[in-house]
């Protein structure tokens, strides 16, 4: 090998180890993004019914990783959005039980257990997305003072974010549900919390 070629082996070599570094630092930064937060809050105690008449509760959120929603069945504009990049979560975690999805009406006088049984349909494939109603005033109560959402002018004023909740039902992180960069943020921070146990 004359000392040209060796100069270039030695400048290529360099170069795909300082590639490799780089890679290592981007992808242990980004792993260490959810560790870097604090914790937003904890879910309080609630109460609601899923699109099968079984009565929800915080309790449910123990011991698993949460993604919360606020929508309702009517919406034309982010919801159908929100719903779908769900449906894609959902879908890209189907194997894992220790993920699930929950998404609260914010329109529970026209969002019977029928009609938010038949949307459901539209877009889950499985039993870990919860679709729930309840008494207005305790949804506004659980969007506002609860996950620290905007409630206001229901059911179209509702927060278009998701909330990522970690298995000790501590508040972790908030998205934009209607974008999909944000989707995918998100659900690399889910495998960061499964990581994590």
């Amino acid at each position: 090998m004359n000392s040209l070629n060796k100069k270039l082996a030695i400048a290529f070599l360099f170069i795909f180890m300082l590639g490799s570094f780089g890679l290592y630092i981007i992808d242990k930064a980004a792993r260490s993004r959810i560790d870097n937060i604090s914790i937003l809050g904890q879910v309080p105690s609630f109460s609601l019914t899923n699109f099968d008449g079984s009565i929800i509760t915080e309790e449910q959120l123990s011991d698993k990783i949460s993604i919360v929603s606020f929508i309702f069945t009517q919406c034309e504009g982010a919801c159908p959005i929100m719903s779908e990049n769900m449906s894609t979560l959902q879908q890209r975690f189907a194997l894992s039980d220790e993920i699930q999805f929950l998404s609260i009406t914010t329109d529970p006088d026209f969002d019977s257990l029928e009609i938010l049984s038949k949307y459901s349909s539209s877009y889950s494939n499985d039993d870990n997305w919860f679709f729930l109603r309840g008494d207005i005033l305790d949804i506004i109560e659980l969007s506002e003072k609860g996950f620290f959402l905007d409630a206001k002018l229901l059911p179209t004023g509702h927060s278009l974010n998701f909330v990522l909740v970690d298995k000790n039902l501590n508040i972790r992180k908030y998205y934009k549900g209607d974008e999909e960069s944000n989707i995918f943020e998100l659900q690399h921070d889910i495998v960061t919390l499964l990581e994590q146990g």
